[in-house]
């Protein structure tokens, strides 16, 4: 039996819909998702979940297969996958801009 922590991956999303989500409306999606996924970050419309390395690829079929969101039909697509939290957010959740990019 390992005593190993396990390795952790973080996948960047983002949440098209009619509206700007609540992080409470995208914990709820998330939670009813058949994979188990950890809410680490969500400012509208981009988020960031918590899996490991071995279920990497079934959390992205399972965030990608959210189709509704508080009652709203929506789209969630992945933007990419990083190892630690630092190297996700720098990569794909800090929003466009000029100098003085505020990371999420």
């Amino acid at each position: 039996m390992s005593t190993r922590r396990p390795r952790y991956r973080y996948i960047a999303f983002r949440v098209e819909g009619p509206r700007a989500f609540r992080r409470e409306e995208v914990f709820e999606a998330i939670r009813s998702a058949p994979e188990r996924l950890w809410l680490v970050e969500f400012r509208h419309p981009l988020g960031l979940v918590r899996t490991t390395h071995l279920t990497k690829d079934a959390a992205i079929r399972a965030l990608v297969g959210i189709g509704t969101m508080a009652g709203e039909r929506v789209r969630v697509t992945t933007v990419g996958t990083s190892g630690t939290i630092r190297a996700a957010t720098r990569k794909y959740l800090v929003h466009a801009g000029g100098v003085g990019k505020e990371p999420l």
